[in-house]
């Protein structure tokens, strides 16, 4: 067994140690101990994606789903957790679009669970058609991206936070472009516009 295998049997094992942890949390009402545990499984998650997109076994699982409701669990996790708030639009939004939604809520829990460190008072949350592409549109009213993110157009070497490993942005832009449909791309697009502007394009 390579140390590659190991490394992904351990991360199986600490995720299952972490699931048990948040539960003997939730169970005390301790918030802040289940937040923090659920992120770092969430971050082990991430890293099992990332390595399995890397060794490619990673395969997506497309099929249609309603855009508006994956959107709309963010906005119930905020109100549940006692986050910061999420105001949601999807006036333009697709009723159905065909997708991975499994890592594509993996991409966009990430990209709120940033906002919400960053932003003052409020995260948006859009969910747009757009020139054959499906939009989902994260944006925080904080400082915004570092300059040095937002021109490294790779996402390969930047990390968004100057203590981060640049790990959610690497996976975010592998999922987008793992999805392809009639000679078109997903992909990642940053700015900043009045906070930090997340936006991950689906082809349609």
């Amino acid at each position: 067994m390579s140390f590659a295998e190991i490394a992904a049997l351990t991360l199986h094992d600490v995720k299952n140690r972490l699931a048990k942890l948040a539960g003997r949390a939730e169970a005390r009402g301790d918030v802040d101990t289940l937040r923090e545990t659920i992120e770092a499984s969430n971050t082990l998650t991430r890293l099992l994606t990332y390595y399995r997109s890397d060794v490619g076994s990673l395969t997506l699982d497309i099929d249609a789903h309603a855009p508006a409701d994956l959107a709309a669990e963010f906005v119930e996790d905020a109100i549940v957790q006692g986050g910061c708030p999420v105001d949601l639009d999807c006036s333009q939004a697709p009723t159905l679009w065909f997708y991975d939604e499994a890592v594509v809520r993996m991409v966009l829990a990430n990209a709120v669970h940033n906002a919400g460190r960053h932003a003052r008072a409020r995260i948006v949350i859009e969910v747009a058609e757009r020139g054959g592409f499906l939009e989902f549109l994260v944006r925080d009213d904080g400082n915004g991206y570092r300059q040095e993110v937002l021109e490294d157009v790779t996402g390969a070497a930047t990390p968004v936070t100057r203590n981060g490993t640049g790990l959610g942005l690497r996976l975010a832009r592998r999922i987008a472009e793992m999805h392809e449909n009639a000679g078109q791309q997903g992909e990642i697009r940053l700015e900043n516009a009045g906070g930090a502007v997340f936006r991950l394009l689906l082809p349609k």
